[in-house]
């Protein structure tokens, strides 16, 4: 089947880069074709692998569909059982086809729609199968799998009577031979192997909205590389596919509404490319790619060695022959196509500060991650309390963080900066220099007691009792006194991991020590993201129980952010609020008139907190 960009001559290259990397070997794995175009690669693994496919167009998804979940031709029992005979021979038979039959390609296709696509004669037989083929599925003479094969078969074929030369961006004056045929119904082309997966995926969707939803072990992302749109080199086939009769123009019929690709647009293609590195949720990536790519290929490689492991990014080339149509002339600009495989392995483990601190939003990352926007020069994380947002935040050019207290401040620094084995050698002589263990209340309050009589306070003592308090609590009297009692937790082999593992996803970083109304946000490039994680006005928690420490969070302190925010907007800034709209039938009536004000975006991350559900919300301006 000719299709731009199909990857047939290229499936030996990267079997071998599968085998190479060992992803052949990871048990019951999932491989995912997120521009599966009409499934070359996906079918070539459909025996070793479950399969999810995705294309932005109806009729690739189609195809691919048919190929996956099919090692051979269906047996359509309910069909032979009706009928007599196969749907391929039934549908091959002119007589079957009621006199003066028509339909949307034969009346729009055609000479009789002022289109040379297809013979008056293919056309009709084209449009008596379409339709048809809804009538048996509605009547459940067909099902699914046999409806999307048989459909499938559909569009394969019409490619093989069309007067194009591949595409339909035109059609050919003269006839061709080929499109004076008479239509004849095929089985799709299948490679007949073994269907691996048992509950194989198939979507149909805008990938990067589908990444944010899905994950898999592999990835394979063979994007489109230049200015030519799918959505109107294979429009007619579209339209056949989803037989929706829809509105069309122009002297080829495209479909008025038809779904375009940011791939495909210079302007932005960059930033789209990086929105899907970011948000694929698969440990192993594997992209095709070219250099006649509307990105440079050297440009590509910087944006991934951010998201991969230690920057690490293995690329192949591979001896690859152009797909020649209307546009070849302009992409190549006389530099032979040179076809790339680039593999890289993603972090996707979301990581955990080693403070156990109020606010922590461990459990909403992934939620928070699939809604930032596709470009980040820097993340501030403005109230970044325990750091456990900004330290999962990949791809930004530098984050920021942010914390107004200082002894919370100052730990989390130690933890950034300082040596993982060194802080868990300076946490083992606070152990044993006061014999602490989980539940030992004379221990702990000898080291309470300590930590509160040196003028010159240690925070690593400080870290410590946090570790062995009463839910791992930081809360201050009003003399600046530590007054946590005991709890049942200590120091494990969970805090030790946690220590060791702290590295900031984005390598370049800094620690404020400052308010969020003394940042001058407008210092930052327009590129920027704000986020703010503030106490939440109408819960309760260590920071939020009363004028301690200089840590009470008041109505005029929510009043005071949500004028920040609303400059900070105004401005043309980007930014993100973490906050809750109700709790304990409390509800938040300024924040959400602010919202409705403003018209911002609201995502529902729902309930969160164990003791006290609360319906949480990130707000966004973008």
């Amino acid at each position: 089947m000719r299709y731009i960009g199909n990857k047939t001559r290229i499936l030996e290259s990267i079997e071998e880069l599968i085998k190479d990397k060992e992803l052949d070997q990871i048990e019951n794995a999932n491989f995912a074709d997120l521009f599966s175009g009409t499934g070359s690669v996906a079918e070539f693994f459909k025996d070793k692998f479950n399969i999810t496919i995705n294309d932005s167009q109806y009729n690739a998804s189609v195809i691919s569909q048919a190929r996956i979940n099919n090692s051979e031709t269906p047996e359509f029992k309910k069909f032979v059982n009706e009928y007599g005979k196969s749907p391929f021979t039934y549908f091959n038979d002119s007589n079957n086809i009621p006199e003066g039959y028509t339909g949307f390609v034969s009346e729009n296709f055609t000479t009789n729609g002022k289109r040379k696509f297809f013979t008056l004669d293919n056309a009709i037989i084209i449009d008596f199968i379409r339709n048809k083929l809804d009538d048996l599925k509605s009547n459940n003479i067909l099902d699914d799998n046999e409806y999307i094969f048989l459909l499938g078969s559909l569009l394969e074929s019409t490619m093989g009577v069309s007067n194009t030369s591949g595409t339909y961006e035109a059609f050919f004056e003269d006839w061709e031979a080929r499109a004076k045929k008479v239509f004849k119904l095929e089985p799709i082309t299948l490679t007949e192997k073994d269907v691996y997966g048992k509950n194989n995926r198939v979507f149909n969707e805008d990938t990067n909205e589908l990444v944010r939803k899905i994950t898999g072990d592999i990835a394979y992302i063979d994007p489109p590389y230049t200015v030519t749109q799918y959505a109107s080199a294979y429009h007619v086939l579209e339209t056949i596919a989803l037989n929706d009769s829809p509105e069309i123009r122009g002297k080829t019929g495209r479909r008025v509404n038809r779904r375009m690709s940011d791939y495909n647009k210079k302007t932005k293609v960059k930033d789209v490319f990086e929105d899907l590195i970011r948000q694929v949720n698969f440990e192993h990536i594997i992209i095709s790619y070219s250099n006649q790519g509307l990105v440079p290929i050297e440009e590509l490689i910087d944006t991934i060695k951010k998201y991969a492991i230690e920057n690490t990014v293995d690329i192949r080339y591979v001896n690859y022959r152009e797909y020649r149509n209307l546009n070849s002339s302009q992409k190549s600009k006389g530099n032979p196509l040179q076809e790339f495989l680039i593999y890289f392995k993603k972090d996707t483990k979301i990581k955990k500060s080693p403070l156990n601190y109020a606010g922590s939003k461990n459990d909403i990352i992934d939620i928070i991650k699939t809604n930032l926007p596709s470009k980040i020069s820097t993340f501030v994380d403005s109230m970044a309390g325990a750091y456990n947002v900004g330290i999962n935040i990949d791809g930004a050019d530098k984050i920021i963080f942010n914390e107004k207290q200082p002894f919370v401040h100052y730990i989390m620094q130690s933890l950034l900066y300082k040596d993982g084995y060194q802080i868990i050698n300076s946490i083992e002589n606070i152990i044993n220099e006061f014999s602490l263990s989980p539940g030992d209340k004379e221990s702990y309050l000898q080291l309470r007691q300590s930590y509160n009589d040196d003028i010159n306070k240690d925070y690593a003592k400080l870290y410590v009792l946090s570790l062995y308090s009463f839910q791992h609590m930081i809360r201050f009297n009003q003399k600046g006194g530590y007054n946590v009692p005991v709890g049942n937790s200590g120091f494990n082999e969970n805090v030790v991991e946690r220590i060791l593992n702290f590295t900031p996803k984005t390598k370049k970083f800094d620690c404020w020590n400052k308010s969020f109304e003394e940042i001058n946000y407008f210092d930052f490039d327009k590129d920027s993201l704000f986020y703010f994680d503030p106490p939440y006005i109408i819960t309760s928690a260590a920071y939020n129980d009363g004028n301690r420490m200089n840590v009470q969070w008041t109505p005029k302190m929510e009043t005071l952010l949500l004028n920040k925010l609303s400059k900070i907007h105004e401005k043309g800034y980007k930014f993100m609020l973490s906050n809750v709209i109700e709790h304990k039938g409390e509800t938040n009536k300024k924040l959400i008139d602010w919202i409705k004000k403003h018209n911002f975006n609201v995502v529902e991350v729902g309930k969160t907190g164990r003791r006290f559900p609360r319906h949480e919300v990130l707000v966004k301006n973008y």
